[in-house]
């Protein structure tokens, strides 16, 4: 819908437009407050989208109010300022997208705590990486098994979420610093944007340095976040599942369960970045 404000209450983090001739509230989420309600003011034009039903807020006063759901287009009409467009901010995630000329799409998988309370240490057990450059050519397409430091965080529950062939990764895991020599190459040749889902494979990759003993070699500037890029994208309030993203963009209609092997979510990262770029070329207005 397309309003005017007419007034705000900051603290409710509630704003006031007419709507159908009646005075309605709207009502903003803590995340959309912190960014939206220092530039909210009276007599300033609203495009937005809300929650088909109103929902309560309790206070002194029962107030019946809209949900905002997100905002498209935020101006400010005497004089005629553009303060948010929805739009703009596509066409420039796609415009900084585009300026990259490779990817490596990175996956780890975890050590798990054990069913016993104690001491935890999470450790990298399993990688998996697709570099291809910007025209998705495949140059390197890697999956493998690291030796953890602790050999007893091998246990029952790592095993079954990841449902680990024990012999099989005690003949082929290989050291950590083989990833970290890898990792250092493909860094030093490429300088690829590195495309994880969500921030375990970031925040795992950074305690692995430290377990290691190693130097950093990535730093927060290093990744792109593909989930985060979706929820800005699409304006979603919470996570999605890498596998329902995939499912959606490829139409499947199938259950798919997560195999938790680094490598194959190593590949559907990559799949899902793919079909992210298209929508954006068709979707983003020129």
């Amino acid at each position: 819908m397309r309003l005017i404000v007419q007034s705000i209450d900051k603290k409710k983090k509630i704003f006031y437009c007419i709507l159908n001739q009646r005075r309605e509230a709207f009502y903003l989420s803590n995340k959309l407050a912190k960014v939206f309600l220092p530039i909210l003011e009276p007599y300033v034009l609203v495009d937005f989208e809300v929650g088909e039903k109103k929902i309560k807020k309790q206070g002194k006063t029962t107030t019946f109010v809209y949900p905002v759901t997100y905002f498209n287009y935020i101006e400010k009409l005497n004089p005629k300022i553009v303060l948010y467009d929805l739009n703009t901010l596509r066409k420039d995630m796609k415009r900084v997208l585009d300026q990259y000329e490779y990817f490596l799409f990175l996956d780890c998988e975890m050590t798990m705590p054990g069913y016993k309370k104690g001491k935890f240490i999470p450790e990298i057990i399993q990688v998996g990486y697709i570099l291809a450059d910007k025209y998705k050519n495949v140059i390197l397409d890697e999956g493998y098994y690291i030796k953890p430091l602790d050999e007893e965080s091998i246990n029952k529950r790592t095993v079954k979420f990841l449902n680990l062939d024990v012999e099989k990764f005690n003949n082929e895991a290989k050291d950590y610093h083989v990833f970290y020599e890898e990792l250092s190459s493909i860094i030093n040749k490429y300088q690829p944007k590195i495309v994880v889902w969500g921030k375990n494979d970031v925040q795992a990759i950074n305690y692995s340095y430290h377990l290691h003993e190693k130097e950093p070699l990535t730093y927060a500037h290093h990744f792109i976040d593909l989930l985060k890029l979706h929820k800005d994208y699409f304006n979603l309030s919470n996570d999605i599942k890498l596998f329902d993203a995939y499912k959606t963009y490829y139409g499947v209609t199938e259950q798919l369960n997560q195999e938790h092997n680094a490598r194959t979510d190593a590949i559907v990262t990559k799949d899902v970045f793919d079909a992210f770029l298209i929508h954006m070329s068709e979707s983003v207005e020129k």
